[in-house]
């Protein structure tokens, strides 16, 4: 299976009839919607927008809309928001629904004075793909950590300078991805925080994010895992004091944190051993930033079996810590160097 290809925004032009924007990511999709109506505007002039919600409207309405002329003769951007809600058949029928057929045979002609924006979460395939794709453009907004990194970093250096008036280091957006991750909203919403701290003009470095963008207790729990692959007991051990004593994290939070680590190197390590393209196993496994190359190299060292055998003795005292047998601090240090230093003997 060939590797993903980094991910690239869409390249809007003027002749394009319809466009599809499908993902999840609300951020992105406003944006890509600014830019289509921008470049419209850039190539037509004043245009007039007409939004319609999938799930509670007719293709007789938007292709009523579509091929209307307005009182100015300016052109349309006409939007269908939850369009997978649009285009779906009604329960239990077999075949495309009327209103891909529909659009099917508007595809094939459509006005040349309105664009037609069809935005949706998911999407299914068909003929309508190919007919939108003669006369438009079809586009995914789908992100992946693994490979993606490289856009998102252009992204917020170019957010910051033109959306909030600042420069922003390189390191600086590093750790900010790396605690945010590609959340595209959040992610401006932090840089519009930091350009006010910094001011017009400013730049922000690495320590203003250290100090303006808190790590979560998620994230201040999954340092265990980071700190247990070193297969070093004493930076594992100090690490879990570190969470109790000054984080103040909970018990139960750690020992999920834990878990989620064996759990992962097991599935890693059978995927690996049923071939899985490494791309797809951190994909499925969510291994990204530091703690996927050690995962993965652990995973191709030691069997799976050995991997099940850990996992199953860690679940054993975690039902006792649960069951109220001992003390749930002592057990849970024996259990957090018993963990490294066993990944560290399998792995030798």
């Amino acid at each position: 299976m060939a590797a993903r290809s980094p991910y690239t925004p869409p390249k809007f032009d003027p002749a394009h009839r319809i466009v599809t924007l499908r993902g999840k990511d609300a951020f992105l999709m406003r944006e890509y919607t600014r830019r289509l109506s921008a470049m419209l505007e850039d190539s037509y002039g004043e245009i007039e927008w007409f939004t319609f919600e999938g799930s509670s409207t007719s293709a007789a309405d938007v292709l009523d809309e579509l091929r209307s002329f307005g009182l100015l003769q300016q052109h349309k951007l006409v939007i269908v928001e939850q369009a997978e809600a649009f285009l779906a058949s009604a329960a239990g029928a077999k075949g495309p629904s009327r209103t891909r057929r529909l659009l099917e045979e508007y595809a094939q002609n459509p006005v040349p004075d309105a664009t037609l924006l069809l935005k949706a979460e998911t999407w299914k395939a068909g003929k309508l793909d190919k007919l939108i794709a003669s006369t438009g453009l079809m586009h995914k907004v789908d992100l992946d950590e693994a490979t993606d990194l490289p856009f998102a970093t252009k992204w917020c250096v170019g957010r910051t300078a033109k959306a909030h008036e600042a420069t922003i280091e390189e390191t600086a957006v590093t750790l900010l991805l790396k605690r945010i991750g590609l959340d595209f909203g959040r992610l401006d919403s932090e840089l519009g925080k930091l350009a006010s701290l910094v001011g017009t003009g400013g730049t922000i470095s690495r320590q203003h994010v250290i100090e303006m963008t808190g790590i979560s207790r998620e994230e201040q729990a999954w340092a265990i895992q980071e700190a247990v692959l070193s297969g070093r007991s004493e930076t594992a051990l100090a690490t879990l004091r570190e969470l109790q004593d000054v984080s103040r994290q909970p018990t139960e939070l750690i020992l999920w944190s834990l878990i989620d680590l064996l759990r992962k190197l097991h599935a890693t390590a059978a995927m690996q051993a049923q071939g899985v393209p490494v791309s797809d196993i951190c994909r499925k496994q969510r291994l990204f930033g530091s703690s996927r190359t050690p995962v993965l190299r652990l995973a191709g060292q030691i069997e799976t079996a050995a991997f099940a055998s850990l996992l199953r003795s860690v679940l054993r005292e975690v039902h006792g810590i649960r069951s109220g047998y001992g003390q749930s601090g002592r057990t849970l240090e024996r259990m957090t160097i018993r963990i490294a230093d066993t990944l560290n003997s399998l792995a030798a």
